[in-house]
């Protein structure tokens, strides 16, 4: 059976930069960008390759019709289950399996439900 009859999510070929870093981690955030994309996980390109079962923090924007709602952007974190060399000198496929989203407020890494919250507590 083709890999792609196996997916349980609809994968979308979209390029979406990324932003991610290695839990607990001090190291700055790498950038990539997404080769594929569905609901459950990704393809990224990166010249920063992680080790395979490395878990990520990663943030980026969804389209609407991967997700099903409009979020300003994610967080979501996974772990990555393989790594490729790329056509490109230099670059990595990288295979990243999602376990947890958060929705974020624009610019701000903050949840969007503590944003809610603190507007709330200022109106009283």
């Amino acid at each position: 059976m083709p890999s792609s009859d196996r997916r349980g999510a609809p994968r979308f070929r979209i390029s979406v930069p990324l932003h991610f870093q290695f839990t607990k981690s001090t190291e700055p955030e790498c950038a990539a960008e997404t080769l594929d994309i569905s609901s459950r996980g990704m393809c990224m390109e990166t010249d920063a390759p992680p080790r395979i079962g490395a878990i990520l923090v990663v943030r980026l924007r969804l389209p609407e019709m991967i997700m099903g709602w409009r979020v300003p952007e994610w967080r979501i974190t996974g772990h990555v289950v393989h790594v490729e060399a790329s056509v490109e000198p230099g670059k990595y496929g990288v295979g990243v399996q999602f376990h947890y989203y958060e929705a974020t407020a624009p610019h701000r890494g903050r949840l969007i439900a503590e944003v809610g919250a603190a507007a709330l507590m200022a109106r009283s």
